[in-house]
């Protein structure tokens, strides 16, 4: 896209979102804050949010069940984690050991993702990306082209940007402040796997030349038959230092060992693979099996 996606919809619904709501939009739009505690994060009214914590919003999609339409333990569990400074340096500490000497200084004074480009692959309400772009990250977000899909994500868009610039006003900090410049710049576009990146490259730089230092896929390796597609496209998109991080849960929809072929696929395209330590998070949804809410996390750099 080439405007900032959440410029092109700000008048899709108000300029105060405190007023007029109405029953149903209270339902699509709902608030998440990380947490050192609960790994599940704290969604709003359960939780008390606590000092530190990064809050975002996201809007859910009622086009595509299973996609958008609710957030996934995978995507909570990423998040929690990139949202924590110290956490984060451990799971991207393949991309931060490649960093020269001063970028390390600088980023030692910041939060670990200021700055940093960031794909999201397969977004549906995309908490890994909201969460990264209140941490300063240069954020582009994608899912399949779905119309509904994508008016929500650019939604989210706008109305994380408005809460990042109210934050920033309230500590009484410039337009030039780095949350502000890198939010302002969050693009979406849609994407398939395993086709052209360079409408996705181009959202972050005009010319295309640049990929991304840190790539999300939360739950998207649920789908085995999609595997290929989805390691081509990281491997495309990703830049020499990169770290890819893949969480997922296993859904029962297939064989757990084809789920499990993700690592021994993406070793034969040269990636080197880590499998990260797993957590129990709450499956999404009543009555489902407690193995839907324990995450597992690959990470992939290139060799």
């Amino acid at each position: 896209m080439e405007e900032n996606a959440a410029a092109s919809v700000t008048n899709l619904f108000g300029d105060n979102d405190d007023e007029g709501e109405n029953e149903t939009l209270q339902r699509r739009v709902h608030s998440w804050s990380s947490s050192k505690i609960n790994l599940d994060g704290n969604v709003e009214g359960y939780c008390k949010k606590e000092d530190d914590s990064v809050s975002i919003v996201y809007v859910l999609s009622d086009s595509l069940a299973g996609f958008g339409d609710q957030v996934w333990a995978s995507s909570r569990h990423i998040s929690n984690l990139l949202a924590n400074a110290d956490t984060c340096r451990d799971v991207l500490m393949p991309f931060y050991s490649r960093l020269g000497e001063d970028e390390q200084k600088s980023n030692f004074h910041h939060h670990p993702l200021m700055g940093v480009s960031f794909l999201e692959l397969g977004a549906g309400a995309g908490v890994p990306s909201w969460t990264a772009m209140c941490c300063g990250a240069r954020v582009v977000c994608t899912d399949q082209p779905d119309a509904n899909r994508f008016r929500c994500i650019a939604e989210c868009v706008e109305r994380n940007w408005r809460n990042i610039k109210q934050a920033a006003l309230k500590n009484g900090q410039s337009e030039a402040n780095d949350y502000r410049v890198h939010g302002q710049q969050t693009k979406c576009c849609p994407y398939l796997w395993g086709t052209s990146i360079n409408e996705v490259t181009e959202a972050l730089n005009d010319r295309g030349e640049e990929r991304f230092d840190v790539i999300v896929a939360a739950d998207c390796v649920y789908m085995p038959w999609l595997h290929n597609e989805l390691l081509d496209s990281i491997n495309m998109l990703m830049s020499e230092r990169g770290v890819a991080l893949l969480p997922f849960a296993l859904h029962g929809n297939t064989d757990d060992d084809d789920v499990w072929r993700i690592i021994t696929r993406a070793m034969e395209k040269g990636f080197t693979v880590d499998t990260l330590t797993k957590a129990q998070l709450t499956p999404q949804g009543q009555g489902m099996d407690p193995k839907q809410g324990l995450v597992h996390t690959v990470r992939l750099t290139k060799t």
